[in-house]
């Protein structure tokens, strides 16, 4: 995805110019505003009652920088943590779903990424595994997945929907992940993050709040294996 998006913009640009390519990929300077927004989703994305609490004030510092009058869009943001604090309530009707079986290679997978082992190689002392994880989930996974729908997709996408372009993103990025979601309530879920995310960079119309906030999303895997790492 990482040089899919740096192709697509090179050919949408037809120049391999790096600033045309950090402008097209909506890799600009951020401003003030757009680290509130950043930090508002990392919030958001991470999770937990100090986490939501921190993503609600954030997004509330980023309206009021921004000067905005639209008292009802932190009232929407409020109603979307709560939904997401709440949509627990329909885990089990939602779990009963299943789309796939996750007894094989889903669980196989997800089964080695700590606290003991990564990916059968033991974690205790092996501090290159997750300096090789972070690495990796930097550049491939986030780098990659970021550049390639917020910088390279979304722009395109709002050229379609318009205002509406966030949730149709969203909603899409949610599916594209349906390979780890063997229930409907995981993909639920990840609609919800999605759709945060997309509305975020489609707000901010820059990059960079989805890469700091995806990275927020994916810490536990990380701290999970440097918990099996400085374990006895």
């Amino acid at each position: 995805m990482l040089v899919a998006a740096l192709l697509g913009a090179a050919l949408d640009l037809r120049s391999v110019s790096w600033k045309g390519l950090q402008q097209r990929l909506r890799l600009g300077i951020p401003s003030g505003t757009v680290w509130f927004w950043a930090a508002a989703l990392s919030g958001f994305m991470h999770g937990g009652t100090w986490a939501d609490i921190f993503a609600v004030a954030a997004s509330w510092f980023a309206l009021w920088k921004e000067g905005t009058r639209q008292k009802w869009l932190f009232v929407a943001i409020l109603i979307g943590m709560l939904v997401k604090r709440n949509a627990r309530i329909v885990q089990p009707t939602l779990q009963s779903v299943r789309l796939f079986d996750p007894s094989g290679f889903h669980s196989e997978f997800f089964s080695h990424f700590g606290p003991n082992d990564f990916m059968g190689i033991l974690l205790h002392g092996t501090w290159w595994i997750p300096v090789y994880y972070a690495a990796v989930m930097l550049v491939c996974n986030i780098g990659g997945e970021e550049l390639w729908w917020r910088g390279y997709v979304l722009p395109r996408q709002e050229l379609a929907f318009g205002r509406a372009a966030w949730v149709v993103h969203g909603i899409c990025w949610s599916a594209f992940h349906l390979f780890m979601q063997p229930t409907l309530w995981d993909t639920v879920r990840m609609a919800i993050t999605g759709v945060a995310l997309s509305f975020v960079a489609q707000r901010t119309k820059s990059t960079w709040p989805g890469i700091v906030g995806h990275s927020f999303g994916n810490l536990p895997f990380f701290l999970s294996l440097a918990k099996g790492v400085i374990s006895q």
